[in-house]
């Protein structure tokens, strides 16, 4: 009978052995599922920071680009402002030239001695590619991609 009681205390130290060694591995995955639940929830909550701050990097650039744009309107509003002052330079210099011209004619004289005659005259005929190119450019500030 010894034998037997010493053999269902063996074995009931051995029950008691594997029931700690079960209860060990149980305890330690609800650790590591805590554990990861912590860092998934840290984690979702960085996310959703993150993307409260994208968004606000968004609207930011897109402010700033909405700035620019407005400031490169006006900028070609006030060029073309000046490009139309340039076109009343250009009509009052036909017109002062057709008058000195008249005059000359009329006086029996040719235009070409009157002093800065030929320098408007040439300066004039460069205008209407200036006045192209700038107009141009003008145009394309609308026209640009952001």
């Amino acid at each position: 009978m010894n034998t037997h009681r010493a053999v269902r205390q063996f074995l009931a130290k051995a029950e008691n052995k594997t029931e700690l060694k079960s209860q060990r591995v149980e305890l330690n995955v609800v650790q590591d599922i805590n554990k990861a639940l912590g860092k998934v929830e840290k984690a979702n909550k960085n996310l959703l920071d993150i993307g409260v701050k994208a968004k606000q990097a968004e609207k930011k650039h897109e402010d700033a680009l909405m700035k620019a744009y407005e400031k490169s309107l006006d900028d070609q509003d006030k060029l073309t402002d000046k490009l139309k002052k340039e076109e009343n330079a250009m009509s009052e210099a036909k017109k002062a030239i057709a008058s000195a011209e008249k005059g000359a004619k009329a006086l029996g004289l040719d235009a070409s001695q009157i002093p800065n005659y030929e320098i408007l005259v040439s300066l004039m005929k460069d205008f209407p590619s200036l006045y192209n190119d700038a107009n141009n450019l003008i145009r394309l500030i609308s026209s640009a991609k952001i």
